[in-house]
């Protein structure tokens, strides 16, 4: 079994469990684009990403359900805590085979996500719930306005593949920032850091139909324009 057909089978036995997780990131978006993907870039990843949206949840209890569906999945395999939850901070976990050897990545903020809405994962067929385009788009945006967008290269990529399948829509984007409490930085990094950004960006490995780096460097900072002050 592939990799990703392994973690999108985790997640619909996650979702038909009723485990309150709001799916995010490459495995989202990698639903989105399997159909129309003008952009023809496609980024592998080894992690799966989400909201954990349950009150007060224990570590505990995360590891629990996400073992229960690992091992659905594969009975031979395990899930191991690798990093407490905090104030921004996620929870994080490991997925290991019967050596401890790490197979993929789990990472959940423990926080709610109401803009979500259901995608179809094309292995079983299963519904599963997953972050909205644009509160992705959001997320992505946010992280690059930041001076750490050198360690979010991954964000950027992402954000270029974004474009090509939904509308940049400034005025719902700046409602989902406003009523998540988070404030935009200046892009000030983003825009004076090319040369850095080019480094970490070709040092990405897994990706399909990787575009020249300008290409996205410039597209990408078309987008950041609706928002520089």
């Amino acid at each position: 079994m592939e990799l990703m057909e392994f973690l999108y089978r985790v997640m619909e036995e996650l979702a038909d469990a009723g485990v309150p997780v709001v799916f995010k990131g490459a495995m989202v978006l990698n639903l989105v684009i399997r159909e129309n993907n003008p952009s023809n870039v496609k980024r592998m990843t080894r992690d799966i990403d989400g909201d954990w949206t349950g009150d007060h949840p224990t570590m505990e209890e995360m590891e629990k359900a996400l073992r229960d569906a690992v091992q659905k999945v594969d009975s031979s395999l395990s899930v191991q805590m690798s990093r407490k939850f905090g104030e921004r901070k996620s929870a994080g976990f490991k997925i290991i085979n019967e050596k401890e050897e790490k197979i993929a990545s789990i990472d959940l903020s423990v926080r709610q996500n109401k803009f979500c809405r259901p995608y179809i994962s094309y292995v079983n067929g299963i519904s599963i719930n997953g972050s909205s385009m644009s509160k992705m788009l959001s997320d992505k945006i946010y992280a690059i306005s930041r001076e750490s967008v050198c360690r979010r290269i991954k964000d950027v990529l992402d954000i270029y593949v974004m474009s090509f399948v939904t509308e940049i829509n400034a005025e719902e984007l700046c409602r989902i920032w406003e009523e998540t409490g988070r404030n935009l930085g200046n892009f000030e990094a983003y825009i004076t850091q090319q040369d850095e950004l080019k480094e970490a960006y070709d040092k990405m490995k897994g990706i399909e139909n990787k575009p020249d780096f300008f290409e996205v460097y410039h597209r990408v900072r078309d987008v950041v324009n609706f928002f520089r002050t």
